[in-house]
């Protein structure tokens, strides 16, 4: 039944990326968040030669707003795949589908449970309902949980809240905002990066930024690489404990926070993952 079930999401899914006009592949397509008290965020995992600074230029946000957004985050070593927040500016989300679309980035949002129409249109983005309707005419019917909206284009030139420019001076620039490997410092260091897959599970809370897992054996501080195949999203969490026994289900082998699970792009409490970890 479990198995069925997860087939069912996956198709609902992609029937409800493909089946709204005017998506984007699934290349283009950028997702955002609701997160308090920041507000939209869009999430970007930190890839091989990605930095702050690129993040900062490439969305016109100032790093002390990305910094603000991402409280766990310490500068001076980023973990390679960390998801970082990327805070949006409503107002320079237009509805209106732009001429020239190489400067503007088209953003889409999944509704979470709880979630109505006039929430999203006027909490999260401040337009009005009818704004969101003429992107996407089905809505006007009502929203489901994990439907796949499209909120606009973000034009980051438009961002006059906390552009790029803001930045203030950093001190001793080469000692901050470091990324690092730390897959490849483990292997260096001689330590066996384990590999499992299985029942993953979170409990829903307040969305804060605290990227955060709980595994049995896991050393507690590393740093972990989890993997939601079904999105196929990758995305590296700090172990914050081990898992007490009794506390879960014996089938459970992971435990993460609801920020990891909103940026795996899980609506289910429980869900299959890999992960890759050390002990």
């Amino acid at each position: 039944m479990r198995t069925v079930f997860l087939l069912f999401l996956c198709f609902e899914l992609h029937y409800t990326v493909h089946s709204q006009g005017g998506m984007e592949s699934n290349a283009t397509q950028k997702f955002v968040h609701y997160l308090e008290p920041e507000g939209l965020v869009l999430i970007e995992s930190v890839e091989p030669g990605m930095t702050l600074y690129g993040l900062s230029k490439k969305y016109n946000v100032s790093l002390d707003s990305i910094l603000q957004a991402n409280p766990d985050l310490n500068p001076g070593a980023i973990p390679l795949g960390y998801p970082v927040n990327i805070p949006i500016y409503p107002k320079a989300i237009s509805c209106v589908s732009p001429e020239d679309t190489d400067l503007a980035i088209p953003l889409y949002y999944r509704v979470q449970p709880k979630e109505t129409l006039y929430r999203i249109s006027r909490v999260y983005l401040e337009v009005a309902p009818e704004q969101l309707v003429s992107l996407n005419p089905r809505v006007d019917k009502g929203l489901s949980i994990g439907q796949v909206i499209h909120l606009g284009w973000y034009t980051p030139q438009n961002n006059t809240h906390s552009p790029a420019s803001a930045t203030k001076q950093m001190v001793g620039d080469s000692s901050v905002f470091v990324v690092k490997d730390y897959n490849k410092e483990y292997k260096t260091e001689g330590r066996v990066i384990r590999e499992q897959k299985g029942l993953a599970v979170w409990k829903p809370g307040k969305m804060q930024s605290h990227f955060y897992v709980l595994h049995p054996t896991a050393k507690v501080g590393s740093f972990m690489e989890v993997t939601n195949p079904m999105l196929h999203k990758t995305l590296t969490a700090k172990v914050a404990g081990n898992i007490p026994p009794g506390l879960y289900q014996s089938n459970v082998g992971l435990v993460v926070s609801p920020s990891v699970a909103r940026a795996l792009g899980v609506l289910d409490q429980q869900f299959y993952a890999r992960w890759k970890f050390v002990e």
